[in-house]
């Protein structure tokens, strides 16, 4: 005879799980609401906790374009430096999606700016690589090197060149220009 316990508890089990929904930091970082992944964090969620995936909760904030969570994990203590699965840098992933305002929130607070992935890339490569002008063009103006070689030896400008961008080409050139002549960092 079986006990009729087993399925009670397993039942009971599968509602608990099903109240618990997701992590609160999870779902705060999805509505992009600062004062919830605030809450989160001081709650006592670790802004550098890897998911299955790969990703920390900045990283999936800045793929998902998610400022004002970025912008809470990053005053929470979150790792600038933190690299997905593949090597990228939440700086990597927001230069390729053209997020400016994340660029700029992770520049501002300390990111690398000429930090390369594994195949030698860096934010300014990953900007140029997707048409992300306004990106490039900010990259540039903080210091990003128009001349860092990947690792095929090919730097961003190189990249707009071979694509016949003149345009895009003038522009890099035009938001290097003030930094060289000046001399100094931006």
């Amino acid at each position: 005879m079986k006990s009729a316990v087993a399925p009670i508890f397993v039942a009971l089990f599968a509602a608990a799980l099903a109240a618990c929904g997701k992590p609160k930091l999870e779902e705060a970082i999805e509505k992009n609401d600062r004062a919830a992944v605030a809450a989160a964090l001081a709650e006592g969620a670790d802004a550098n906790e890897v998911d299955t995936s790969g990703d920390t909760p900045l990283l999936a904030a800045t793929r998902a374009g998610q400022a004002s969570s970025a912008q809470a994990l990053i005053e929470g203590g979150a790792d600038l430096d933190a690299r997905d699965a593949a090597g990228y840098t939440a700086l990597h992933h927001a230069a390729a999606q053209g997020l400016t305002g994340i660029v700029n929130l992770l520049v501002s607070r300390g990111q690398k700016i000429d930090e390369r992935t594994p195949d030698g890339l860096t934010a300014l490569h990953l900007a140029v690589r997707n048409a992300r002008q306004e990106t490039a063009k900010f990259l540039v103006r903080h210091g990003a090197d128009l001349d860092a070689k990947n690792a095929a030896g090919v730097s961003a400008l190189e990249l707009v060149e071979r694509n016949g961008d003149a345009r895009f080409v003038a522009m890099l050139k035009s938001a290097a220009a003030p930094t060289a002549a000046a001399g100094e960092t931006p």
